[in-house]
C-alpha cells in the first residue's frame, strides 16, 4: 500500500508539472527573389519555425528553439539547394539580478549600426540584404545586475569569449570589454559608449579597441564613431565612421529613412571608402501590407576599383517579402 501511494504521489507531481506547461509556436516566411550580375536570377526562401516552452510555476525560465528551412536558387550556374538548420536553441533564466542563457544564441555586443569591430561572435555584414540576420553562437551567457544602471556579463563559447562591465556615467552608457578569439589568435581590450549629446536629441555612439595578435605580437586599433538624429517629420539621419589602422581603412556610412505616407517607408544607405572612393548605395522602399506582413524592393549599386577595401560587389536588385503567422 505504501508503495502504491508513493507511485501515486510521483504521478501527481509530474501531472501538475505537465499541466503547467505553456507552449508557444509561430511561423515566419521570407522570400527574396532578385537579380545580380554574377548569379543573374536568384531566389531565396526561408521558412522559420519558433517553438517556446514556459511553465506557470516558473515564469523566469523559458526554452526556445528556432528552426530554419532555406532554399536557394541561382540562375548562373543553375543550382538549387535546400538546407534545414537550427537558427537558435537556448534555455533562458531571467531573475531579478541574475540572467543566464545557455545554447545557440545571438550575443549582443557592440553599439555600431553599420560596423561593430568588437563583436567576435556574430558581427554585422553591412553588404547583406538582411543585415539584421546574425548567425548564432553556441555560448554560455551570464549577466549580473550590479544595480539598476550597471551590470557585468560573461560569454564563453568554443575558442572565444568576452567579459564586459557596463554602467551609466551621468552622460552615457559606458562599457569596458575584454575578449579572446583563439581562431584569429586575438586578445582584445575594447569599449562601448552610447549617449545623448547635451539634451539635443542627437545620439552619439562609439565602440572599438586594441587588438593584440598572439602569433606576431603586433597590435592594431579599430573603432567606429556614430551619430543619429530623428526629426519630428519622421526623417532619421544616421552616420558612422569606421577606422582600421592595420589595413589603412577609412570608411564612412550614411543612411536616411523617411515615412512619406502611412504604411510606406523609404530608406537609403551609402557606404564609401575614403581612401579609394569605392563603395555602394542601397535604396529600399517598403510597404506594410498588414501588421504581420511587409513587402519591400531594394538594390545595391557598387562603384570603385575591384581591389578596393570594400571589395566592390556585383549590382543587385531584389524584392523582399516577409510574413509572420
Amino acid at each position: 500500500m505504501a508503495k502504491y501511494f508513493q507511485i501515486s504521489a510521483v504521478k501527481q507531481i509530474f501531472a501538475a508539472a505537465y499541466l503547467g506547461l505553456v507552449p508557444g509556436f509561430s511561423l515566419e516566411n521570407t522570400n527574396i527573389p532578385g537579380y545580380d550580375e554574377l548569379s543573374h536570377g536568384f531566389d531565396f526562401n526561408r521558412l522559420r519555425a519558433e517553438f517556446t516552452l514556459e511553465h506557470d510555476q516558473y515564469p523566469d525560465i523559458m526554452a526556445t528553439v528556432i528552426v530554419d528551412n532555406e532554399t536557394l536558387y541561382r540562375g548562373n550556374p543553375g543550382t538549387l539547394t535546400n538546407d534545414t538548420s537550427i537558427y537558435r536553441a537556448y534555455l533562458e533564466y531571467s531573475g531579478a539580478s541574475h540572467y543566464w542563457v545557455i545554447g545557440k544564441q545571438r550575443i549582443p555586443l557592440g553599439v555600431g549600426k553599420f560596423w561593430n569591430p568588437i563583436d567576435v561572435f556574430n558581427p554585422i555584414n553591412i553588404q547583406a540584404i538582411e543585415s539584421n540576420e546574425r548567425p548564432g553562437t553556441e555560448t554560455i551567457r551570464y549577466e549580473y545586475a550590479i544595480n539598476e544602471l550597471s551590470n557585468i556579463d560573461v560569454n564563453i563559447a568554443k575558442g572565444k569569449g568576452s567579459i564586459r562591465v557596463k554602467g551609466y556615467l551621468a552622460f552615457a552608457d559606458v562599457a569596458l570589454i575584454g575578449e579572446w578569439d583563439e581562431k584569429s589568435n586575438l586578445d582584445i581590450q575594447g569599449w562601448e559608449i552610447e549617449g545623448e549629446l547635451a539634451d539635443t536629441g542627437i545620439e552619439l555612439r562609439s565602440e572599438g579597441g586594441s587588438f593584440h595578435n598572439r602569433e606576431s605580437g603586433r597590435r592594431h586599433s579599430e573603432f567606429i564613431l556614430g551619430a543619429e538624429y530623428g526629426f519630428a517629420n519622421s526623417l532619421v539621419l544616421l552616420g558612422e565612421y569606421h577606422y582600421l589602422d592595420a589595413l589603412d581603412i577609412d570608411q564612412i556610412g550614411l543612411s536616411a529613412s523617411f515615412i512619406p505616407a502611412i504604411l510606406w517607408t523609404f530608406s537609403v544607405l551609402s557606404v564609401t571608402d575614403l581612401d579609394d572612393g569605392s563603395g555602394f548605395i542601397s535604396p529600399v522602399l517598403e510597404y506594410s501590407l498588414s501588421d504581420e506582413m511587409t513587402l519591400s524592393a531594394g538594390a545595391f549599386f557598387y562603384h570603385g576599383p575591384d581591389e578596393s577595401n570594400l571589395g566592390v560587389g556585383s549590382n543587385r536588385f531584389y524584392l523582399h517579402w516577409f510574413i509572420h503567422f
